[in-house]
């Protein structure tokens, strides 16, 4: 719910939707989404986000939260805002964002790369996590096991959400951190490790959307390296029919020794 508005300055109450929970805290997914619907909400409505950079400096205390968005520099054809997050009994941000909005124009246009080749959602089993966020989002690995203990991290997987929503920039934040850690693939197992900082880089057309529409998509993921408590990981989500949506990476903190 938005409190206050005035000239590219908003603030925003509400609360931590119980379906995207973590297992001790909101969903990373979640709240870059929130974050960057209440930038997209006070901007210009033919602005188009092109990029959102989500850090994530602690986890709020309870469940109700204000939002506050603020414009750094508004230019003709190219924006930069903030928003910064906290639970409504915090004295500092929990999390905070920077992103950058545009009214885009057709250029030449490129990619580098094709979908990767896997089975089709259809011939992929779902998987069970124990998170709620999991009931929401739906999940269908295109290899088997999901943890096997290679120094080989990449992993693909199809998903989408349940019940199913027409896909827009806001989904496709919220869908950009759901690779399994990279961490677990190493080791085999799970262990403690928390998302610092995730940056989106959003290529989806209004065409591109509208042909996805609430179908699957796959999220190809892959880390270059790990060490002294942080790995990085790197992800790109296409449409069924190979169309690059989103270019995506984390830093993630750990602690495991062996």
């Amino acid at each position: 719910m938005q409190v206050d508005t005035t000239d590219h300055r908003a603030t925003y109450e509400g609360q931590v939707h119980p379906a995207f929970k973590n297992i001790n805290d909101p969903y990373g997914g979640w709240t870059a989404a929130i974050l960057a619907k209440s930038i997209i909400g006070t901007c210009e409505s033919d602005l188009e986000l092109v990029s959102l950079t989500t850090d994530y400096l602690s986890v709020p205390s309870g469940v109700a939260v204000q939002i506050d968005v603020d414009s750094d520099r508004s230019g003709r054809g190219t924006e930069f805002w903030r928003a910064v997050l906290a639970g409504r009994t915090d004295t500092n941000p929990t999390n905070r964002a920077i992103a950058i909005l545009a009214r885009r124009r057709d250029t030449l246009e490129w990619i580098e790369g094709v979908r990767p080749d896997v089975p089709p959602p259809e011939n992929c089993q779902t998987i069970d996590l124990p998170m709620a966020w999991r009931r929401v989002i739906e999940i269908r690995p295109t290899m088997d096991p999901p943890m096997s203990m290679s120094a080989d991290t990449h992993y693909s997987t199809w998903v989408r959400f349940t019940p199913g929503r027409d896909l827009d920039s806001v989904g496709l934040v919220a869908l950009a951190d759901t690779p399994m850690p990279r961490l677990f693939q190493v080791i085999g197992r799970q262990e403690p490790v928390a998302t610092v900082s995730m940056t989106v880089y959003l290529h989806a057309t209004s065409a591109d959307y509208a042909a996805v529409g609430d179908d699957y998509l796959l999220v190809d993921s892959r880390g270059a390296r790990g060490g002294r408590g942080f790995y990085d990981q790197h992800a790109t989500i296409w449409s069924r029919d190979g169309r690059l949506l989103v270019t995506t990476q984390q830093v993630v903190w750990y602690r495991v020794t062996k």
